[in-house]
């Protein structure tokens, strides 16, 4: 079956390759071409957030609690009245490790408890969801980036599934998610709500 560095390359690849297309045919600029680059390589990787034991799972533990420490620390050495700010640089530092420790654990805890390998995260909702979710984050730098990070975003999910149901797995893509009704309520009521969001973003209306 394809491992992480299967769809990771292929992710990679046909990003580069969209990217490139993009910044031909429409002049994507800046921040543009690297952010919607990253989010469609990293897109290949999403879905395999299911299993415990994967690389991508570890990772993207990794990257959130990275995220969460760096912006707890930024936030405790800067003034303001919230928590007696700014703190020194040694407690703003402890609280920083705990956060990332915290967080790390809560992510593997939350994926391990709701998702299971080829389950949720390999439904049809999963590449809409990534992609409104990062097409909203990526909104403040205009429509021409939201539009392509969503884009990319499509492509990196919609590329692991491919990949999985050409090698027969044991998995229906176009399956809308598991046989557990209640995860596949909240799954595509919360994808529902982030594509309609990133529409309305995208659309300016």
């Amino acid at each position: 079956m394809p491992g992480y560095k299967t769809h990771l390359t292929v992710s990679t690849l046909g990003s580069a390759l969209l990217v490139a297309w993009g910044t031909a045919r429409y002049g994507w600029d800046g921040a543009t071409p690297a952010l919607a680059f990253a989010a469609g390589a990293a897109g290949g990787l999403t879905p395999d957030l299911d299993s415990d034991s994967s690389k991508p799972r570890r990772w993207a533990g990794g990257v959130v609690a990275t995220a969460a420490a760096v912006g707890a620390g930024g936030f405790l050495t800067a003034p303001g009245p919230f928590l007696d700010r700014p703190w020194s640089a040694g407690p703003a530092a402890l609280a920083a490790l705990y956060l990332f420790i915290l967080v790390n654990v809560l992510f593997f805890k939350v994926l391990h408890r709701f998702t299971q390998h080829r389950g949720l995260l390999h439904s049809l909702a999963v590449p809409f969801l990534y992609g409104g979710l990062l097409a909203l984050l990526a909104g403040p730098r205009g429509t021409t980036t939201a539009m392509a990070v969503w884009l990319l975003s499509l492509f990196g999910v919609f590329s692991h599934l491919f990949l999985d149901a050409l090698h027969g797995l044991s998995l229906n893509p176009l399956k809308p998610a598991t046989g557990d009704l209640a995860a596949s309520t909240w799954l595509w009521t919360i994808t529902a709500l982030a594509t309609l969001a990133a529409f309305l973003r995208l659309t300016q209306i």
